[in-house]
């Protein structure tokens, strides 16, 4: 889950886009390289707990009022582990920006 939201945040999904840049950048490009690659991930790959926690992450973000019955606790922890994770990974992409912007 980790992986598949840093994945998400940081922009590096597989898109249609994508696979067609990487296709004109390698001449020899085959579908076997593309299920090799690590650098992006295929939105398929993404599970569907994934997009439900980011789903409902949203949702609380933008106020709708969960009360406490409302999700299971596994849900409610998971949910947390998704918080601190996104706050953590955009924290660093705002220092990293930040850092970029001091340099030029």
């Amino acid at each position: 889950m980790i992986q598949e939201l840093r994945a998400i945040i940081s922009g590096r999904l597989c898109t249609a886009a994508q696979r067609q840049k990487c296709q004109q950048e390698d001449q020899n490009f085959s579908e076997w390289a593309c299920s090799q690659c690590r650098e992006y991930m295929p939105p398929e790959q993404i599970s569907p707990w994934t997009w439900h926690l980011l789903f409902l992450y949203q949702l609380q973000e933008a106020g709708y009022p969960f009360r406490a019955n409302d999700l299971s606790l596994e849900t409610w922890i998971l949910l947390g582990v998704v918080r601190r994770i996104l706050s953590a990974e955009l924290i660093g992409k705002n220092l990293r920006d930040r850092t970029r912007s001091c340099q030029t």
